[in-house]
């Protein structure tokens, strides 16, 4: 109980101040089950897919010699989500596109 309040401390304190811009960031444990979700991360149909997703990108880094855990980049046309491996655990977290990265894009 003290470590999933710690955990929900921790995820509102980046969804406000400096970090107001997240637009939602969801932690699932090691079997793809949702721990924590706020903001625009609540769909629970996604958490297993992130999970996926670290394991994967995860085997593609260890067979080439490398055992930095790698952080994959999903973009929209509005919005990137950044999923990442912390501990076992898979963490994505929603962002706008800058405006600078819109400009480029045209």
């Amino acid at each position: 109980q003290q470590q999933s309040t710690q955990t929900s401390r921790l995820v509102d304190n980046l969804l406000t101040g400096d970090r107001a811009e997240i637009e939602g960031i969801s932690c699932n444990d090691p079997s793809g089950l949702c721990l924590l979700s706020k903001g625009n991360m609540t769909s629970a149909n996604d958490s297993g897919t992130y999970t996926t997703l670290v394991r994967l990108a995860s085997q593609i880094q260890t067979q080439q010699g490398n055992v930095e855990v790698p952080l994959i980049t999903i973009e929209t046309k509005s919005s990137s989500i950044m999923v990442k491996e912390y501990d076992g655990h898979a963490v994505a977290m929603k962002v706008p596109r800058t405006v600078a990265n819109d400009e480029t894009d045209e």
